[in-house]
Formats: C-alpha cells, sequence, structure tokens
C-alpha cells in the first residue's frame, strides 16, 4: 500500500512540472503570430510619431505620393512647364519684306538674266530673262530692281540686265533744291547739288529720276519731283 502511494505522488509531480512548463511557454509561441497580424507600416514608436517606412515598403520607393522625411514637410513635384512658343514666333517675325521705292516703267532687256525670288544672288531663280524681251519695272530696291512677271509673280534682277535709262536730251528749270545722285535711288550716294531756278540739261529718264548733265560734266540723277 505504501509503495502505490509513492507511486501516485510521483505521477501527480510530474503532470504539475508539466503543466507549468506549458503555461511558461505559452506567450512565447503566441507573439509570433500577434506579429505577422500587424502591417508593417503600422509600427508607432514611442512618442506618438510615425515611424520611417521599411525598406521594402512601397513608399521607399521615392513616388510623390511617399510621406516627408521626419521633421520636414512634403513638397509636391514642380509642375512641368509647356513648351515656349516665343522662339518659333520670333523666328517668324524675323523675316522681313525688302524695302522697296515704287516706281513704273517698261525697260528692255539687254543680256540673258535671271530673276530671282529676293533681292540677294543666293536666293532662288524663279525665271530666266532672254534679250530683246521686255519686263515691267515695278520698284527698285538698293541694289536691284523689283519686277513683275507675266504670271503674276514678283522678283527681282539686277539692274545692268536692262536698259536702265531712255535717253533724251532737254533743258528744264528746276523749281526746288536737289541732290544729284550716283544711282536712280533713294539709297544712291550724292555727288553734287543743284538750286532751284537753274536750267539744267536732262539726258535721260529711269524710273523716278532724270539723269543730268552739269556744266563741270559730272552726270547724275535727281528726282522728277524738282522739276515740276
Amino acid at each position: 500500500m505504501g509503495h502505490r502511494d509513492f507511486r501516485s505522488a510521483r505521477i501527480t509531480a510530474l503532470l504539475a512540472a508539466a503543466v507549468a512548463m506549458l503555461a511558461w511557454s505559452a506567450p512565447a509561441l503566441a507573439a509570433p503570430a500577434g506579429e505577422e497580424d500587424i502591417p508593417a507600416t503600422s509600427i508607432v514608436p514611442a512618442g506618438g510619431e510615425s515611424a520611417p517606412a521599411p525598406v521594402n515598403s512601397p513608399y521607399s520607393a521615392g513616388t510623390p505620393s511617399a510621406p516627408a522625411a521626419a521633421g520636414m514637410p512634403y513638397l509636391p513635384a514642380p509642375a512641368a512647364k509647356p513648351p515656349s512658343h516665343r522662339a518659333s514666333s520670333k523666328s517668324k517675325n524675323s523675316v522681313r519684306e525688302p524695302e522697296v521705292e515704287p516706281a513704273q516703267a517698261r525697260m528692255k532687256v539687254l543680256q540673258s538674266a535671271p530673276v530671282y525670288s529676293a533681292p540677294a544672288k543666293s536666293s532662288k531663280h524663279i525665271e530666266l530673262l532672254s534679250p530683246d524681251m521686255f519686263v515691267i519695272v515695278t520698284g527698285s530696291t538698293h541694289y536691284y530692281l523689283q519686277v513683275k512677271l507675266k504670271n503674276g509673280q514678283t522678283g527681282y534682277i539686277d539692274p545692268s540686265a536692262v536698259e536702265l535709262v531712255t535717253p533724251t536730251d532737254k533743258v528744264f528749270v528746276l523749281t526746288r533744291d536737289a541732290g544729284v545722285l550716283d544711282k536712280p535711288n533713294r539709297w544712291a550716294k550724292k555727288l553734287a547739288e543743284v538750286h532751284q531756278r537753274r536750267n539744267v540739261r536732262v539726258i535721260g529718264l529711269s524710273l523716278n529720276y532724270m539723269k543730268i548733265r552739269m556744266k563741270s560734266g559730272l552726270e547724275g540723277f535727281i528726282p522728277i519731283t524738282a522739276l515740276e
């Protein structure tokens, strides 16, 4: 009987020890399951401020929605400026029409010559003039004559290609003072000056000018308006 009581007491003690060990290890076994249920971004440190997102968090990719660093406000990226149209407008405005002194004359072509699209030899050739044909001159620039072709196009030719001066021989009395120019356009160089009430010998007509010969033998051009 004594042996049976001793064996029962030993079994009871072992069971009590096993229960105590299970009770002690229960919090440790439950902890991992609890941590898996809590999202990584919801970890709040002591003090109540949000902690930086973990390295593997989507917020660490540097996107505009990522929270700002601790202690610094979030500033959105500046909006992209639309392309400026000022340069294209400037390039369009920079193409200026040539300055032309208006005139009206029908001139004979003396030699083959190209008609340029602009008053410059580097411009496009739009037609070729043949000797002995006539061309309508509508004005002059500094170095070229402006012409109107039969197809309606406007072009520019070298003055040496046409009979620029129509010969004549008359004497006129000047009605006003006038400068004597080396070419029949307003950009020409002034060679001398003649005064009103003086007689001048006109030896040619060219556009809006008259070619004169002075007593000294100097020849040049004066505006027709000086004889009116």
